[in-house]
């Protein structure tokens, strides 16, 4: 036997005998698997921070570059990532701050308003529904034995209390540490990817190099367009609602916009969960006025996804509806919204590989 097969030998008896101890092993290797998941969540973080920033600042960088070949010079890559970086950290931070300069005042103006109208509606709803026939006994039965429980006494208060702190600096800090490393992997995209592209010329086929790297610009590109779309839909859809309620006169203008703009990151389930917010909130200020809250809403996101969102987005991710509702639907039960907002992409970048290779398969058998 020569040492190739050898080798191949040996390797196939240590990955069963590894394959036999953690099978009988279970418990251990997953509880290795989430230290090892806890090790890496910051560099999970900052690398999910580093690709989405990086779509405003590569487009920052082109033009900058384009504004060097305008003026018929070439400024240093150094500095102009550098420069591009902290105007698309700048930009987020403005953003947020007026944001929150502009939301923070309404959330605290209809939060004054909403708890004293639900704790008014609230009664009265279960009174209407009882006199309607629906039983509702045990609904009041468990709030009533939550709010005399002692659920809420001062050693579990404390308790879940601490958890909280302590949870809220974890991830905090995971955040912080997050965004650091989205810093450097951003100022060093280049090398980081040349270094990568080095090793992999060095221990694969050039064939599966040129195949790694398609997919990779491919996916680069369709996530860019994604999340490029995504955000101005959000800006205009949100500016839209605040318009339109503001017009017919209904209450909460600004809340049921800010939620729209948020929740237009998270595609068909967004659209759903703000319209019903508008709806509840509309009906515990006027409940005369929650069937027009309902009516303007669905009028506004019809408006906006045939004739607005069409030429804003377009087919930014070149995927029919169908495919990206089930792309949506398989993510959401996944990964909850993070998936939702992602397997959209993911789905179109999968759905063009294979679409490319069915049709050049086509094209040899009919060759």
């Amino acid at each position: 036997m020569d040492n190739k097969k050898m080798r191949d030998a040996m390797f196939l008896v240590a990955f069963g005998v590894l394959l036999y101890v953690g099978m009988t092993h279970l418990s251990v290797v997953f509880d290795a698997l989430s230290k090892v998941a806890q090790l890496l969540l910051p560099v999970l973080i900052g690398a999910i921070f580093a690709f989405v920033l990086n779509v405003p600042m590569s487009g920052l960088e082109r033009m900058f570059n384009q504004l060097g070949d305008r003026l018929g010079r070439e400024f240093p890559v150094g500095p102009v990532r550098l420069l591009s970086l902290l105007i698309t950290l700048a930009g987020i931070v403005l953003a947020f701050v007026g944001a929150v300069a502009l939301v923070i005042p309404e959330l605290i103006e209809s939060g004054r308003t909403i708890i004293p109208l639900a704790q008014q509606k609230i009664p009265e709803w279960i009174a209407f529904a009882e006199e309607s026939g629906v039983d509702l006994s045990g609904l009041v039965k468990q709030l009533s034995d939550l709010e005399s429980s002692g659920a809420m006494d001062a050693p579990s208060f404390v308790g879940s209390a601490t958890a909280l702190a302590k949870s809220t600096i974890l991830t905090a800090g995971n955040m912080m540490l997050g965004m650091v490393i989205a810093i450097y992997l951003l100022l060093g995209k280049h090398t980081f990817s040349r270094q990568a592209l080095m090793i992999a010329q060095a221990n694969l086929p050039e064939s599966v190099v040129n195949k790694i790297r398609f997919v990779g610009n491919l996916a680069c590109e369709t996530y860019a367009k994604f999340l490029s779309g995504q955000f101005v839909e959000a800006i205009i859809l949100s500016c839209l609602m605040y318009t339109t309620f503001k017009l017919f006169g209904l209450p909460y203008a600004g809340i049921t916009a800010y939620l729209t703009g948020l929740c237009a990151f998270v595609p068909y389930v967004g659209a759903l969960l703000s319209g019903a917010a508008g709806v509840v909130l509309t009906l515990l200020a006027n409940p005369l006025q929650a069937p027009v809250c309902l009516v303007v809403y669905l009028a506004t996101q019809f408006v906006e996804n045939q004739f607005i969102y069409p030429r804003v987005v377009g087919g930014s991710v070149g995927l029919a509806p169908m495919w990206a509702l089930l792309a949506a639907l398989v993510g959401g039960k996944l990964f909850g919204v993070i998936g939702i907002v992602f397997f959209i992409p993911l789905a179109s970048v999968i759905y063009t590989l294979v679409r490319d290779d069915t049709k050049m398969k086509l094209a040899r058998k009919a060759a």
